[in-house]
């Protein structure tokens, strides 16, 4: 029942995300030791992130953050009394890792952080695009195939 929350060293591929994004990880002034760092809900909390973003490898991220929005001691976090809580995407694989599809991450991420900037994106075709430009995959297999992968907060 324990929860245990980690953040990546500031040179991986999740912090880079971040900062290409146009964010500043909270978790700068963490050192790790050369991989994910367990940080406690209590520095989560002295961090007063503007944002807080989910990411899962074995669950849907988007359970996970449904999970702490009902949590009385998540709920006290200016983050999520603000709504700004979120399940990072995946399909396949999560969007946050050094594969092919962190490019799908950077770009869901930049418009979670500035929605001024990218009004009108369409992830969802976004994402379908870069399934047919670099796999060679049409419509209808992503619909049928790579859509109904899709976890965490995505349409």
């Amino acid at each position: 029942g324990a929860v245990a929350f980690n953040v990546p060293p500031m040179a991986w591929m999740q912090t880079r995300i971040v900062q290409m994004a146009g964010g500043e990880p909270a978790w700068s002034s963490v050192s790790s030791s050369g991989g994910w760092t367990t940080v406690s809900l209590e520095q989560i909390a002295a961090w007063d992130a503007d944002q807080i973003f989910i990411i899962s490898y074995a669950k849907n991220s988007a359970d996970i953050v449904t999970a702490l929005k009902s949590d009385t001691q998540w709920q006290a976090l200016r983050a999520v009394k603000e709504g700004d809580l979120s399940a990072f995407p995946s399909d396949l694989y999560s969007w946050d890792q050094a594969d092919a599809r962190w490019i799908l991450g950077l770009t869901w991420l930049a418009g979670r952080l500035h929605p001024g900037q990218f009004p009108g994106m369409d992830i969802v075709q976004k994402t379908e695009q870069f399934y047919q430009v670099l796999y060679g995959l049409d419509s209808h297999f992503f619909e049928e195939n790579i859509r109904p992968m899709f976890k965490g907060d995505l349409p």
